[in-house]
């Protein structure tokens, strides 16, 4: 008769599985810190400011999700447009911009790319990181803005995900990071998989419940 795992080293198992693919973006962590003291405590004295005005009503749950996602933009800003620390991988890629797709870095083809090695890792780790960094991106635009479109939210993905590419593009001397279309394309992702998720749980709600407001 076999055995399964002990409980304890099942869990630490899957908190590890969890745990390791954001462990490669620990670098961000002190930059995100610093951002986002200086943005929550300016982010709170303009509201405060605006919520003194009488055409402000005070809502208290749209004022946590504006600044979730104040903190939001700050971890985004910390991950995509501070200085990268130099890399073997850096230094061999291309300098410039890419404006053209590429569905080996989206797909990561074992074929093209050796089991193990070090250009693998890297590929999955980026193609996985940008569709993360713009996830709660897509979960928290409608959330905020209860009106908006789904298509709406895409082209604000887009918009998003190219300021930030080009602004890489622009400091790319200073902050050593190479601008690239499959980040946009990966970002959008993303941001339609936060936006599928929010609007599918909608439709779902409205679905079970009555015409006149009561559960089915």
């Amino acid at each position: 008769m076999t055995h399964g795992a002990p409980p304890n080293r099942s869990s630490a198992n899957m908190i590890r599985l969890f745990v390791y693919p954001f462990l490669v973006y620990r670098s961000i962590a002190f930059p995100f810190l610093v951002l986002s003291a200086i943005t929550i405590p300016c982010w709170l004295v303009f509201r405060l400011y605006r919520i003194r005005t009488p055409a402000h009503r005070l809502w208290f749950r749209r004022e946590i999700l504006l600044l979730t996602f104040v903190v939001y933009l700050s971890g985004l800003a910390a991950a995509t447009l501070l200085p990268n620390h130099p890399s073997r991988l850096a230094a061999e890629a291309p300098g410039g911009i890419d404006l053209h797709p590429n569905l080996a870095s989206l797909t990561c083809p074992s074929a093209m790319l050796a089991r193990g090695s070090d250009a693998r890792f890297f590929c999955r780790y980026n193609a996985k990181g940008n569709i993360l960094l713009f996830f709660p991106l897509g979960i928290l635009l409608p959330l905020i803005w209860r009106r908006l479109r789904f298509w709406t939210g895409i082209q604000i993905a887009i918009a998003l995900s190219s300021s930030i590419e080009i602004v890489q593009y622009l400091s790319r001397t200073w902050i050593n990071r190479t601008a690239d279309v499959n980040d946009v394309i990966l970002n959008v992702l993303g941001a339609s998989l936060g936006l599928a998720l929010v609007f599918l749980l909608r439709f779902h709600r409205g679905a079970g419940l009555a015409p006149n407001g009561s559960s089915a």
